[in-house]
């Protein structure tokens, strides 16, 4: 199977028409943002463009495989395609505002109805999407959640080997209350706006392929408040990110490929107050990597280089580091399939005395295919965070386990089970956790 960083036509139809708008992530009934597209639990995905350029969806693993007797089927209307969908989920958690001392444990019923309407077609196509993401939790009322996305996108086959791609996107979300920028004390979550326009043109001839991107984002964070009702400001994190990508990749044979990337971002932070200074910074990332294939048993994709991000306050440090990035699948036998990633680059933070962080995620998978409508999902990983200009470290630990259960193409259930730790340290460390969360969910889709 020839390795291509390019997206085929058909991929990108099938991208297109999938409703993927990024929401709030409700515990553990969503999964990562790169979710196979036969879990019906699957988070909404991301506008950005994938780091992988191995991102095809594998015919061989065990969540590719195409199921077409539980596939759902889109509502036909004319040229278009409606696929509605409706997510009910019960979650219990033991530890809510994820502290350690004082864990509050609650139940919490979440209502997840979305819906697409798509034109495919081989040269242009067009989709439209909308999803509605509420939590009620049973006593802690005030975590309550009401968010919503919606999205739009194109695709224009421009000949036989230039495609171009543009999606919007206009979303409220939720911070969950334990990432390290949501601070102790604040009376219901953090809530923010995200605005974001994409854009993508591929081109491929011979054994070469290049590819740009352009991406604007805006976030726009709601101000909280404390237990005594003082305001609690959240302007400062507001912000505008500019980033450009552009990717070359030569095709050495049909299972291996060699490419080099390159990214440049400017980010403007609009709100400036006296406890905060401007956090307005320019970056960028340089990488060579590899795309591989070996005798269908094993894929895989990896890139390493060097990040950079400059601040234009001298109180704020550069960030300089490795940059590292890869996902390789091993294909152990028909029903199971091991996946391992590692994921190491910057990140902006709320935490008002650190410039940002350095992440480094590094995670194990592996599903099975107990029946050919039941898969398992079992996985372990770490997050580890440096904070910038600040003496802090935080090393979060996560595994879970769950299963995918299909009993037709239009209900699906789904059971998991969650665990995290989180330990922190150095002169001003964040917090300390742990955490579990058992969930059940049931889908309704299509027709």
């Amino acid at each position: 199977m020839k390795i291509r960083t390019v997206f085929t036509g058909a991929q990108i139809v099938r991208a297109i028409a999938c409703p993927c708008i990024p929401v709030v992530a409700f515990g553990a009934l969503s999964a990562p943002a790169l979710a196979q597209r036969y879990d019906p639990f699957d988070q909404l995905g991301s506008l950005r463009a994938s780091d992988n350029p191995l991102d095809d969806e594998r015919p061989d693993s065990v969540t590719g495989r195409p199921r077409p007797e539980y596939a759902a089927v889109p509502i036909q209307a004319g040229s278009l395609q409606i696929m509605p969908q409706v997510l009910v989920g019960l979650e219990a958690d033991s530890n809510v505002y994820a502290v350690d001392d004082g864990r509050t444990s609650d139940a919490i019923l979440t209502f997840r109805p979305r819906i697409s309407v798509s034109r495919p077609s081989p040269v242009f196509s067009w989709s439209v999407a909308g999803e509605y993401a509420g939590a009620r939790y049973f006593d802690l009322t005030e975590e309550n959640r009401d968010d919503y996305a919606f999205r739009g996108g194109v695709q224009y086959q421009i000949g036989s080997n230039t495609v171009f791609i543009a999606r919007a996107l206009q979303a409220r979300n939720s911070e969950q209350r334990s990432s390290p920028d949501s601070v102790a004390g604040i009376v219901r979550p953090n809530r923010f706006h995200v605005t974001e326009a994409y854009g993508d043109l591929s081109h491929t001839f011979n054994r070469v392929s290049i590819r740009g991107t352009v991406d604007f984002e805006r976030v726009n964070y709601i101000d909280n408040f404390n237990g005594a009702g003082e305001i609690i400001d959240q302007d400062f994190r507001d912000r505008s990110t500019v980033t450009g990508n552009l990717i070359l990749e030569y095709t050495v044979s049909p299972s291996f490929a060699l490419f080099a990337a390159g990214s440049a971002n400017k980010r403007d932070y609009r709100t400036r107050t006296d406890l905060v200074p401007a956090r307005d910074s320019k970056g960028y990332e340089l990488a060579l990597g590899s795309s591989f294939e070996i005798s269908r048993l094993m894929h895989g994709t990896i890139r390493v280089g060097y990040m950079r991000q400059n601040y234009e306050d001298p109180l704020f440090n550069d960030r300089r580091s490795l940059l590292v990035r890869g996902e390789v699948a091993y294909y152990l036998t028909p029903l199971v399939t091991l996946t391992a990633k590692v994921d190491r680059r910057t990140a902006e933070t709320g935490v008002r005395e650190a410039a940002g962080y350095v992440r480094t995620n590094a995670s194990l998978r592996a599903d099975y295919e107990l029946k050919r409508n039941l898969l398992l999902h079992l996985e372990a990983g770490n997050e580890h965070r440096s904070f910038v200009s600040l003496d802090r470290k935080d090393n979060r630990f996560s595994a879970s386990f769950g299963s995918t259960w299909l009993l037709s193409p239009r209900w699906s259930v789904r059971t998991d089970f969650s665990h995290r730790r989180q330990n922190s340290s150095g002169t001003l460390p964040g917090r300390e956790f742990h955490d579990n969360q058992v969930s059940i969910g049931v889908v309704f889709k299509g027709l």
